[in-house]
């Protein structure tokens, strides 16, 4: 069966959906949502604890012999989708990365302790591999591993850590005497710090993390670090493409219900022309990045060739179009839009934030044409 045959949702895939946001509008909406930004780590730990709970989404593609649901990225696309339209600012993402990792870890006692405790919720998790112009890239020496007497040393920086400031353990890249290795280092440990990283959107906390003789746990070295490495790249694409679509989406529904309900001169202002033509600008971008981001979903759950090169397709259309929506959603929303209370700056916020998460436009451009071997 073609992937094309297979991008609508199923049936349990439909639930899900309904589920996840049936739950998120009751529990996460816009004052909540305000309030834990509010908060030191800003999210609650008590929804977070729920979504865990509950729905068990800490484990959503975690296997079941972890204590996981054993799904696939297409479940979990559907899961991001909807987390991205509620702007849910929890370390959701962060520890599916570092599960991610953990399921390919050579060193097999790490994954037995720490993936049951990722989908049991009771532990958070994050992937800090960015260098300082936010590329993930495999050969950069900003965190080098050296032995030691006990085991292994981390010394360096990385940048962009999504929620590096509540994150019980940090899956890291490290070069070695040997070349690239994965690492995996307790947050309370001697030795690493993490610190906010300024940054525009308000619901994704990211940090400065440093390594100053960190004791850390060697997972895996070499084509399996590697390999592990462009695992968590392409998830992390594949969730804020996804991200977009759900962002894009509640952007369109707010805009059509504000323009159906605000008049101006004695009518509604949907029936203006430019107002029109944004929603169904709007409309189409949502089937665009909706479409790319599942493409990409599908093609990695069944392991295509064409995978690395459908998310980094789908993470540059999604990035590009959630921006030009959200500016085009305040421009519709006027005044409103630009004020504190509405929430349609935090997504403005989001697009232009997640955009530079990996690198930016130029860094999936480079990807796909070195992916097209030109």
């Amino acid at each position: 069966m073609a992937i094309r045959d297979t991008l609508a949702l199923n049936e349990d895939q439909h639930a899900l959906q309904d589920t996840l946001r049936g739950f998120l509008a009751g529990q996460l909406p816009s004052a909540a949502l305000h309030a834990a930004l509010e908060t030191e780590a800003g999210y609650s730990a008590e929804l977070h604890a729920r979504l865990a709970g509950e729905l068990g989404l800490t484990g959503l593609t975690i296997p079941e012999d972890y204590g996981g649901l054993g799904m696939s990225q297409a479940e979990a696309s559907v899961v991001h989708t909807e987390l991205g339209r509620a702007l849910y600012p929890g370390p959701f993402l962060s520890s599916s990365l570092a599960a991610g990792v953990l399921l390919a870890a050579d060193d097999r006692a790490a994954t037995e302790r720490w993936l049951p405790l990722l989908a049991g919720g009771s532990v958070t998790g994050t992937v800090a591999a960015a260098d300082e112009g936010g590329h993930w890239s495999p050969g950069s020496d900003s965190v080098r591993a050296e032995r030691a007497p006990g085991g292994w040393r981390l010394y360096g920086h990385r940048w962009y850590v999504i929620a590096g400031h509540v994150a019980d353990i940090v899956v890291v890249p490290a070069i070695t005497e040997s070349g690239l290795a994965m690492f995996l280092v307790e947050s309370r440990s001697l030795g690493y710090t993490a610190s906010g990283q300024l940054g525009l959107d308000l619901t994704r906390r990211v940090c400065v993390t440093a390594f100053d003789e960190a004791p850390a746990v060697l997972l895996s070295r070499g084509e399996s670090a590697a390999a592990a490495l462009d695992r968590a790249e392409r998830d992390f694409l594949l969730a804020t493409a996804a991200e977009a679509a759900g962002g894009i989406g509640w952007c369109l529904d707010a805009t059509i219900a504000y323009a159906k309900d605000r008049d101006q001169f004695g009518q509604p202002i949907g029936s203006f022309q430019d107002v029109a033509r944004a929603c169904v600008d709007m409309l189409s971008e949502f089937q665009a990045v909706s479409a790319a981001a599942r493409y990409a979903a599908v093609a990695a759950e069944d392991g295509t060739d064409e995978a690395p090169m459908a998310a980094h397709v789908a993470a540059l259309r999604a990035g590009e179009a959630y921006r030009a929506v959200t500016e085009s959603a305040i421009g519709v929303f006027g005044g409103t839009g630009f004020s504190w209370e509405h929430d349609a700056h935090l997504y403005y916020r989001r697009a232009w934030s997640a955009e530079r998460l990996a690198g930016g436009p130029q860094a999936h451009r480079a990807a796909i044409s070195d992916l097209d071997g030109h």
